[in-house]
């Protein structure tokens, strides 16, 4: 099992003023750094990406997403510091959620994620055509948040990842919202990891490269 690296993510839902979340803010108030690199959109269409080091982050008026290029403690670690500061900050944004990701690709499609996909209609699903990408999705109720599990196979298997946390009625701002997320992003990657090797003895590829320039 490998790390897609690029579709891990810390995504913070809410109703955001992309006027304040400038790159000079952001250089200054997540990155600590003077200069970052912008990616903008090919011709136009889609997000505009900042960059420094080994962090991305992508601003919508919807979300704020946080990319990790590695997975390391050390980068994890600080992508949830910047995470919280800027609902520290800019704490009179209204909050409706966020969710940490991690996603990984199995090749070929193993035998115990082979049995959990086989579903009873699909002998007669496949006398009215060829069936191609496969999924299954399992909802997870914790202690704090909500797993959403799903499982891929089409050729090749993918598993994704999402710890969702709701905002409470009780709990709706972005300060309370930014106590909630402490000490998470670490404690959910080694959660999956542990799930998918208790339950589907599924482990980490040893020779696998920790970056985003790693091959699936």
């Amino acid at each position: 099992m490998k790390r897609d690296m690029d579709q891990w993510s810390l995504v913070i839902a809410g109703r955001w003023n992309t006027a304040i979340l400038s790159p000079a803010w952001l250089a200054k108030e997540v990155f600590k750094q003077a200069d970052i690199g912008i990616m903008f959109p090919v011709l136009g269409f889609g997000p505009t990406i900042f960059q420094a080091e080994d962090i991305k982050i992508i601003v919508s008026n919807d979300s704020v997403t946080f990319i990790p290029q590695k997975d390391s403690d050390e980068l994890l670690a600080r992508i949830e510091d910047a995470g919280r500061h800027i609902l520290d900050t800019l704490h009179h944004t209204p909050i409706i959620a966020f969710g940490e990701n991690f996603h990984y690709i199995v090749e070929g499609l193993p035998s115990q994620l082979a049995d959990v996909l086989k579903f009873t209609d699909t002998e007669q699903l496949s006398t009215q055509g060829k069936i191609g990408e496969i999924s299954l999705i399992r909802t997870i109720n914790l202690d704090s948040c909500q797993l959403n599990l799903k499982i891929v196979s089409d050729g090749s298997c993918r598993i994704e990842l999402n710890y969702h946390y709701m905002t409470k009625p009780s709990l709706e701002t972005a300060a309370a919202m930014a106590k909630i997320m402490e000490n998470t992003y670490i404690k959910n990657r080694d959660h999956g990891l542990k799930l998918l090797e208790n339950v589907y003895k599924l482990s980490l590829d040893e020779d696998e490269n920790h970056d985003n320039n790693a091959s699936a």
